[in-house]
């Protein structure tokens, strides 16, 4: 499931890595505030995916006598610090620098060849930032099967999210700048160019608060959706030898993986039936009280074993219908 993000991830680390270099040396030859927040913007980027690579590198380690369920979780810690990264360092510096600028303009002084350098840099790092956009939506398409706000508002991989939204604020905030830029170089004020990087600010920052919900409700144990659990009650109620669904707990262990704990209240007499010995044949063959005690044995085992058969079927029955849960835990109440 992690080699999708993590191919989305480098993708995204190389091409921002790139934008970023020239993004900074177009600021150096114009002096541009919406490319400086554009350079902020794209090295928070970078920084922030190498946090979510480590995160789900972390999270593929195996399960240890430590971590029974293994280390899924930690996606979703690196994850919440790569948003609040996105808070601070994208949204917090762009935006003092914007609000600077705002209270502070000047006339425009940059060469018409500065300019349309700055220019060039910004629709090249909007075509980069695209293909980065168009590899993230592919991989999130073939998780969503259906549609993807339903995914995002769902159960998504943060990761894959988080490369998602931001490279669309990226390819957003390129549109930003571009305006900021044009509008402050024909009029020759810098107000536009203010306005340009405090509205990218805005933007880190909408996407920064939106991961931190996203990451801090499965670190807190979010359980499966209310449709899901409703299936798993009607798929042990069609079940003639179980009389009730006592309890039923769920929760997440990483990316669209859950565990589950239920009661089940099972009908003794009902599930007894199950077995395959005919208890007249067996007691007219009964010889002696060695006989006896033997197949009282032998049917205490046979019964303990069609329960543990049961279970199984049971959990393997709810692995394939409902998607993502890997551990079950099956109690007779």
């Amino acid at each position: 499931m992690a080699t999708g993000s993590k191919s989305s991830i480098v993708w995204a680390i190389f091409g921002n890595f790139s934008v970023m270099c020239a993004k900074f040396v177009a600021f150096g030859l114009t002096g541009a505030g919406s490319l400086l927040a554009e350079g902020v913007h794209s090295l928070a980027d970078v920084l922030n995916q190498c946090l979510l690579y480590l995160g789900i590198t972390r999270a593929e380690r195996s399960p240890d006598s430590r971590h029974a369920r293994g280390y899924g979780r930690e996606q979703f810690v690196w994850s919440l610090i790569s948003a609040v990264g996105i808070f601070f360092l994208g949204c917090g510096v762009t935006l003092y620098h914007g609000v600077h600028m705002l209270f502070s303009p000047h006339a425009e002084e940059i060469s018409t060849f500065h300019f349309w350098v700055g220019i060039a840099v910004l629709i090249f790092s909007f075509v980069i930032e695209g293909i980065v956009l168009f590899v993230a939506y592919k991989e999130t398409k073939k998780r969503a099967e259906g549609s993807i706000l339903d995914y995002l508002k769902g159960d998504p991989d943060p990761g894959l999210v988080a490369v998602l939204l931001e490279d669309s604020a990226a390819c957003l905030g390129v549109i930003f700048a571009l305006l900021g830029m044009g509008m402050s170089h024909w009029t020759g004020s810098s107000l536009w160019d203010a306005i340009g990087t405090i509205l990218i600010a805005l933007l880190l920052g909408c996407i920064a608060v939106w991961l931190v919900r996203l990451n801090s409700r499965f670190l807190v144990g979010r359980g499966l959706d209310d449709e899901k659990l409703s299936k798993i009650n009607q798929l042990m109620m069609r079940r003639e030898y179980i009389e009730g669904l006592d309890h039923l707990h769920s929760e997440s262990i990483g990316p669209g993986q859950y565990e589950m704990q239920l009661e089940l209240d099972f009908d003794e007499d009902e599930l007894v039936k199950r077995l395959d010995i005919d208890l007249h044949e067996a007691y007219a063959s009964l010889q002696s009280e060695e006989e006896f005690v033997e197949f009282c044995q032998s049917y205490g085992a046979e019964s303990m074993r069609l329960m543990k058969r049961t279970i199984d079927g049971l959990e393997d029955e709810i692995r394939q219908q409902v998607k993502g849960v890997e551990y079950i835990d099956i109690e007779p109440n």
